[in-house]
């Protein structure tokens, strides 16, 4: 009985207190970590053109089941810190030094759209620095891809349910943490 401090590494803090009755409801976060985005870390960040949101949601909501709370950057879950100036800037130091393992979900809008493409810098900035095991490719459909070649390999998103690819971004995490 005489230690002076608590600790708790594994779950959420907030929560914790909250139940105890010890803090308000307001300081409980339920999409995500408390904290300025720029410092958080992320056991994974998915890259993904909105045409392909409806799918990805499936995924992030079957990772969510699985990974401590707020392990996942999904751009959704952090609405307000996203809407500010020089976004481009936060979204390549989420991508390029905050996260374990990004997916990045290729496709033909992928290519296409202006915030994917400066998510891709980021991403070929890993690549290039020979963190393969990083970045794990997703596809949709057959679209050529600057910096993506035949011999990449990727998860066919038509072959596989949201569940199984969840299943298979799990398996990367844990393979990155052993």
């Amino acid at each position: 009985m005489n230690r002076t401090h608590w600790a708790i590494k594994d779950e959420d803090l907030f929560k914790r207190l909250h139940d105890a009755s010890l803090i308000d409801g307001k300081f409980i976060n339920p999409v995500g970590r408390t904290g300025k985005l720029e410092e958080l870390r992320f056991k994974v960040a998915l890259s993904f053109p909105g045409e392909l949101r409806d799918r990805v949601l499936e995924i992030v909501n079957f990772l969510k089941g699985a990974l401590p709370t707020g392990s996942i950057f999904y751009d959704d879950d952090f609405t307000a810190q996203l809407a500010r100036p020089n976004l481009d800037n936060l979204l390549q130091t989420v991508y390029l030094k905050n996260s374990d393992l990004v997916v990045v979900f290729l496709s033909g809008d992928y290519e296409k759209k202006m915030w994917c493409g400066i998510e891709w810098r980021a991403i070929r900035g890993i690549i290039n620095n020979k963190s393969d095991h990083a970045v794990m490719f997703m596809r949709s459909d057959d679209a050529e891809i600057p910096g993506v070649y035949s011999h990449d390999g990727y998860i066919d998103l038509n072959k596989f349910t949201s569940v199984q690819v969840a299943d298979f971004i799990l398996e990367r995490i844990r393979l990155n943490e052993s």
